[in-house]
């Protein structure tokens, strides 16, 4: 009997962990109007596990690659780790990817670093970002980090129509800084986690253009978010002001009981930049552990650009 009643209630558990997913992504597609495609360097260390969830930078902090959203979140690595990541960011363009590689360790007793190489880019042009990051406690609920990017872009070279030779490439570097903070207060509630923080990304606006024209610089970002975490739920969402715009992010992930899977789902609304098109983005994901090997897998479904096919994100990573 006793074992029957476990079963109904593991089968209980599981239908309200999915309901409350659906639930969740069903109330933001209702808001969801149109999209617009961001620029090469808006591709920069992006991770599977994060766009599952709307990459909401608080919730964002658990597997390698998380640094690029939140440095700060740094301090709760226990474990070295190494992940790699391959993506494509827009499916109408089929020779269009991005890959990256991180790993992050513990540093002393209070602090963390990342390290990580990400790739974007086509046949004829391509972004290549290399970052080192550290995190560290100030105290046992504040902690911040920084994150220090050398940004490259190239474009090479095309034949001249009607005449020989070519034109000449066109390359650039940067370098770019990403602050964020963290305070948690989850114990005062009574939950696991409950966490705000704050994050600034392209602190220094670096120019990716050649000619060093204004429209080459990176604008600012700055963000403020919320998460809370009860047992194997996660549920986080931030507001961001980039280029004049706003954009608003939500996102949550949940176990399923009994088994080393987890879902996820994520919703993005807002504008990147002042001359693109409003976009809404509605994001599915799949997280798998066995051991210390970690699979991520997500669907990034933009709602006015069907055509696009969506975009899909794939990592892997081991902790050791």
């Amino acid at each position: 009997m006793t074992s029957k009643m476990n079963k109904v209630m593991r089968k209980s558990g599981l239908k309200c962990r999915l309901g409350l997913i659906m639930a969740f992504t069903t109330i933001l597609v209702m808001f969801a109007v149109s999209i617009a495609h961001g620029a090469f360097f808006d591709t920069a260390g992006k991770s599977a596990r994060a766009m599952g969830m709307g990459e909401v930078f608080l919730v964002s902090s658990s597997d390698a690659s998380g640094y690029w959203y939140n440095p700060a979140g740094l301090t709760r690595f226990e474990t070295k780790q190494i992940g790699i990541g391959y993506g494509r960011p827009d499916a109408s363009i089929s020779d269009l990817m991005t890959s990256q590689i991180n790993f992050v360790t513990p540093l002393g007793e209070s602090g963390g670093l990342g390290l990580g190489l990400s790739y974007s880019g086509i046949d004829v042009a391509s972004d290549m970002a290399i970052s080192g990051a550290y995190g560290i406690s100030l105290s046992e609920r504040f902690s911040i980090g920084a994150n220090v990017k050398v940004l490259r872009w190239a474009a090479e070279g095309q034949k001249i129509a009607y005449g020989t030779g070519s034109d000449d490439d066109i390359s650039k570097v940067s370098f770019s800084l990403d602050l964020s903070a963290v305070y948690s207060f989850g114990e005062l509630l009574g939950l696991d986690d409950f966490s705000t923080g704050v994050y600034l990304k392209d602190a220094i606006m670096p120019n990716i253009s050649e000619s060093g024209n204004d429209g080459g610089k990176l604008p600012i970002e700055i963000g403020i978010g919320l998460m809370t975490r009860k047992n194997d739920l996660i549920i986080g969402g931030d507001v961001a002001f980039v280029d004049g715009e706003t954009v608003f992010r939500v996102g949550a992930e949940s176990g399923i009981a009994g088994s080393n899977l987890k879902i996820r789902g994520g919703f993005i609304y807002g504008s990147d930049f002042k001359d693109e098109l409003e976009k809404a983005d509605i994001d599915i994901g799949l997280g798998y552990t066995f051991s210390s090997l970690m699979f991520d897998y997500a669907y990034n479904l933009p709602i006015t650009f069907k055509e696009t096919n969506g975009r899909h994100y794939v990592s892997f990573g081991i902790s050791f």
